[in-house]
Order: C-alpha cells, then sequence, then structure tokens
C-alpha cells in the first residue's frame, strides 16, 4: 500500500519540485504566453535598467521572437553560470547577453546584432524555432 501511494504521489513531487520534461520549454511559452529570458548584464547587447525592463539588441531580439510564438518576455537578470542552473531547474528557457556557453546550455544560431541564444542541452524544439526564426529574419 505505500509503495502505490509513493508511486502516485511521485509525479505531483516532481512538478511541485519545479522539475521540467527536457524539450517542454517551447510548448510551455506558447501555452502560458511567457518566454523566462535569463539576462547577463552585457552592455550595450544586454542592458537592464533595475527597473525590471532590459534594453539593447539582444532584448529587442528575443522580444520579436516571442511575440512569434505569442509570448512576451519575462525578463530575469544574472549571472551566467546561475542562470544555466535556472534553465536547467525549468526557470529559465532562454538566456541573453552572454559570449559563450557554459555548462548545461548550448547556442542558437546567431544574429548579426543580437548575438546568440542560449537553451537547455535538451531544448531542441525551442532551439530550432529560434534558429529557424533568425535565419528568417535575416
Amino acid at each position: 500500500m505505500r509503495r502505490l501511494l509513493a508511486m502516485a504521489l511521485l509525479p505531483l513531487l516532481l512538478v511541485a519540485s519545479g522539475c521540467s520534461d527536457p524539450g517542454s520549454a517551447l510548448s510551455r511559452a506558447e501555452s502560458t504566453g511567457i518566454l523566462n529570458v535569463g539576462v547577463v548584464d552585457n552592455p550595450p547587447l544586454t542592458v537592464p535598467d533595475g527597473g525590471g525592463d532590459v534594453s539593447g539588441p539582444a532584448a529587442d531580439m528575443i522580444t520579436g521572437y516571442a511575440d512569434s510564438i505569442g509570448a512576451h518576455p519575462s525578463w530575469q537578470v544574472g549571472e551566467l553560470d546561475a542562470l544555466a542552473a535556472a534553465v536547467d531547474r525549468g526557470e529559465v528557457d532562454v538566456i541573453i547577453g552572454a559570449n559563450s556557453p557554459t555548462k548545461g546550455v548550448t547556442a542558437t544560431a546567431s544574429s548579426a546584432t543580437g548575438g546568440v541564444v542560449l537553451v537547455g542541452e535538451q531544448e531542441e524544439p525551442l532551439k530550432d524555432s529560434i534558429s529557424a526564426w533568425l535565419a528568417d529574419q535575416g
């Protein structure tokens, strides 16, 4: 009986703990209308204003992508390694403003002005979607 109860509660515990399904960031952003964007402070590419907004070409680029999937960005400013850990926990979908990838994240195709977008290593649907969108932008 305890084993059955434990097996029944395990999925609920995983959801409550913030674990995310690999490859689910794109569908989550499309269904919630929110793309959780980690931002590395890296002027002029990304410039957090302290009031919760971010400007710069990378911010403009990811806002355009978010619009294309029916979402808007929700910004989270931090250091690259902390943001990569947040991607792993499913708290952040993408990272902008970084000069290079770090453990747990991989780069999409790059934009001439906005640099690269980093996504979780298992987020192929999101990576492919961003790369295709960037290619369409020229």
